[in-house]
């Protein structure tokens, strides 16, 4: 949610957003934080109203709209727009009346209803279609050996080509190539049935949040982003880092959880900066994410080590990297 503008006389503010409203554009208004060398009994301190955008990337069509506005605000179609929004908020709460006569399910509490409700946008479902797509091409990142468009599925989207890798151990052979696709497309394979479903459940709640919080070109940039800082650590780094088992990387990975824990920690550090937002992750969803990383790492050090790694440097750098992003993004737009 971002700040628009402030307008002098509530009737003016309510024109406003009624005309917003039947353009679709869903805002916030409350009372303006005016200076304080304005006398408490002055006009512009009692009626000067702060108009919120709720949707990120309806932002610019609500600027320029505010242009036209600023030019002529006793156009009569702003007038006129009240009647059509009260029409509008009418219809929404009958349809939110009947919507819940006619559900039976238990409620579900405001944060996991925030995550799961609406469609899925475009960004997150044409992901979601693709990891499910691979995944049962490639039989879960194991095909058989006259699955030849599997192999070439796995051969092409692992961070690096395993059989160049089996030649000099160097995890980077396929980005020295030029073959820098090669950072991102390890999200799009997965190892078992049940990690794909796990992932694509997680991807559909906290992807669904994101891209329509931000809109598509941010969420599209902050996947890449994330991809980097997840992707590039595991497959770079060796194993036993420091001296301490367990904390290792390697190429050998798949899987989109490093851009999910990515997204989590981006939300987590944005509803804490902007509260004004109305909601915050559970406290069973940190916990949840702090048992993968505990339990991961822990694994990696006190079990033994599988041909198919669990990419516990992905999910940490992930994580790292969206918190980071949470903060340098959400801080800077105070």
């Amino acid at each position: 949610m971002r700040s628009l503008t402030t307008i002098e006389g509530k009737s003016d503010a309510e024109a406003f957003v009624a005309y917003l409203l039947t353009l679709g554009i869903s805002t916030h208004v409350e009372p303006a934080s005016i200076p304080s060398d304005v006398p408490s009994g002055s006009p512009q301190r009692a009626d000067t109203w702060e108009v919120w955008i709720k949707s990120e990337d309806r932002l610019s069509q609500a600027k320029e709209e505010l242009v036209a506005f600023q030019a002529n605000p006793k156009n009569p179609k702003y007038l006129s727009a009240l009647r059509q929004a009260n029409q509008i908020l009418k219809d929404r709460r009958e349809e939110a009346r009947l919507r819940q006569r006619n559900i039976q399910t238990p409620r579900l509490d405001s944060n996991r209803s925030s995550m799961l409700s609406g469609r899925l946008p475009p960004l997150t479902l044409t992901l979601i279609i693709l990891c499910c797509v691979f995944g049962l091409l490639a039989n879960f990142s194991n095909p058989s050996r006259d699955n030849r468009l599997g192999e070439s599925i796995v051969k092409q989207l692992k961070f690096v080509d395993m059989d160049l890798y089996a030649k000099d151990k160097d995890p980077a052979a396929s980005l020295k190539k030029g073959e820098f696709w090669r950072v991102l497309t390890p999200a799009f394979l997965h190892g078992s049935p049940i990690h794909l479903l796990m992932n694509m459940f997680a991807l559909a709640s906290l992807g669904r949040l994101v891209e329509k919080l931000v809109g598509l070109r941010r969420y599209a940039m902050l996947l890449v982003l994330i991809a980097l800082g997840s992707h590039l650590p595991q497959g770079l780094l060796g194993e036993d880092l420091f001296g301490i088992k367990g904390i290792s990387g390697t190429p050998n990975f798949v899987g989109i959880s490093g851009v999910i824990m990515g997204l989590f920690g981006y939300i987590a550090i944005k509803t804490k900066i902007h509260p004004e937002l109305g909601f915050s992750l559970s406290p069973s969803s940190y916990l949840m994410v702090g048992f993968l990383l505990v339990v991961g790492f822990a694994g990696e050090a006190f079990g033994g080590r599988s041909d198919l790694h669990m990419a516990n440097v992905a999910h940490l750098g992930g994580l790292v990297t969206g918190a980071i992003l949470g903060f340098l993004i959400e801080a800077g737009r105070g």
